[in-house]
């Protein structure tokens, strides 16, 4: 009972330590220690606890959307160059507080500024060192921070060009979208004039199932295991094959063992560097593997399906191993089928010439994520209201792609802002 008490007092109890923390004398608040990352007034000559020195080349772009204080930061750790996140903290504590440790918005940051020098997170990981500020910009006496001016962020030059003309927002994203797919089914397209459609099919389709960070060593198994050497077997062997030789098979898996040696497919030359960490069970490899193998089963008829009827039948079409394989549920959810649909098959269909540009506005959404919140936050000013159909959605993803996430281009000269 009490450790599911502490569990629902957790938020609370982290607005009473943020709280203790504001009302230390001399204590700037986060918005303040933000403004002093990004001005010409933050210390020089710093440096880690271990000694090693830190040079900020590029603070990163200011992100007052949800995730990473600032964006894309460039940093000098002991002359070894490194790109990414920045998050900033008045205590190391509070990251653990915030429990950034199991939020993936957070996986880019590679150094965690904090105001105290304390300890370092507990959950923070290994490889992102801590900088805490105070030691450096108390060298001469107490930092003034009533002296800094906190910039307030007022709207974003795309955000007014864009509200100035009614639609514009609208019409940007779907524009948008219409070249993020577009680009991807020019990648098919060249397969289709090396000869081989359905090998690109195949490996996106296995990339597609591992969900970010198992997508690299899915696409290795459709390269190390083509399609080609695939077809003739019958299903459950094509999955003893493909899980066999990914490593994902365990000693009491004993039939799927014999499937596998029997077909002849010897084990990989060196192992599949699968990405286990904090998974829950229906989003394992051995799962998401089944999925596709259904998938490929029903490949003909799915590739004919209505856009509006083919998430539900990806849903169903992955359970086609479930009873051989004794799983529960189906591998394959509806937000998963409606990415798959949108991200693998419309772009396929597209290259085919069997997928009309009209059908494009009837594109299902997907789970929102960061980068499509932080791009809507830049266009709207909220936070909340966000696209919910696929076209748009793809928009704001090819958006963060070509801008906001461009080291090479700031607010100030951003072509979103031009009429």
């Amino acid at each position: 009972m009490a450790a599911d008490l502490a569990t629902l007092a957790g938020p609370y109890a982290a607005r009473l330590r943020r709280a203790d923390a504001l009302a230390e004398p001399g204590c700037p608040g986060e918005a303040r220690l933000q403004a002093l990352w990004q001005s010409d007034r933050r210390p020089k000559d710093l440096a880690l606890p271990d000694g090693t020195p830190v040079e900020v080349l590029d603070p990163g772009r200011w992100n007052h959307a949800p995730g990473p204080d600032f964006r894309d930061a460039l940093l000098s750790f002991g002359g070894a160059l490194r790109r990414g996140d920045v998050e900033l903290h008045l205590r190391p504590a509070d990251w653990d507080a915030h429990g950034h440790a199991a939020d993936p918005a957070y996986a880019g940051v590679i150094l965690h500024v904090t105001w105290a020098p304390d300890p370092a997170a507990k959950t923070l990981p290994p490889a992102v060192p801590t900088l805490a500020l105070r030691p450096f910009a108390e060298r001469e006496g107490p930092f003034d921070f009533a002296a800094l001016p906190q910039p307030e962020p007022g709207p974003r030059p795309c955000r007014a060009r864009l509200e100035a003309e009614p639609g514009a927002r609208d019409r940007l994203l779907s524009a948008a979208g219409a070249h993020r797919l577009l680009a991807k089914s020019r990648a098919f397209a060249q397969a289709l004039q090396a000869g081989d459609p359905f090998q690109a099919f195949y490996e996106g389709l296995l990339g597609a199932m591992g969900y970010g960070r198992n997508a690299a060593p899915f696409r290795r198994l459709a390269r190390e295991v083509p399609f080609a050497r695939l077809e003739s077997l019958p299903t459950l062997r094509r999955f003893a094959v493909l899980a066999g030789v990914g490593g994902l098979l365990k000693e009491d898996r004993r039939a799927l063992w014999d499937l596998w040696w029997e077909s002849g497919f010897p084990p990989p030359l060196r192992p599949y560097e699968w990405d286990f960490r904090a998974m829950r069970p229906q989003n394992h490899p051995f799962r998401r593997l089944a999925g596709a193998v259904g998938l490929l089963h029903h490949a003909g008829a799915l590739l004919e399906a209505p856009l509006d009827t083919l998430p539900r039948a990806l849903s169903e079409a992955s359970c086609h191993l479930c009873e051989a394989l004794s799983l529960k549920g189906a591998p394959i959810g509806a937000a998963r089928a409606n990415a798959i649909v949108t991200n693998l098959f419309v772009p396929y269909r597209i290259a085919l010439g069997t997928l009309g540009a009209e059908r494009l506005r009837a594109l299902p959404g997907e789970d929102v994520s960061q980068p499509m919140r932080e791009v809507w936050h830049r266009l709207s000013g909220a936070l909340d209201g966000l696209p919910k159909d696929g076209l748009r959605q793809q928009g704001l993803l090819q958006i963060y792609a070509d801008f906001c996430a461009n080291p090479a281009l700031s607010c100030a000269c951003c072509p979103l802002a031009e009429g």
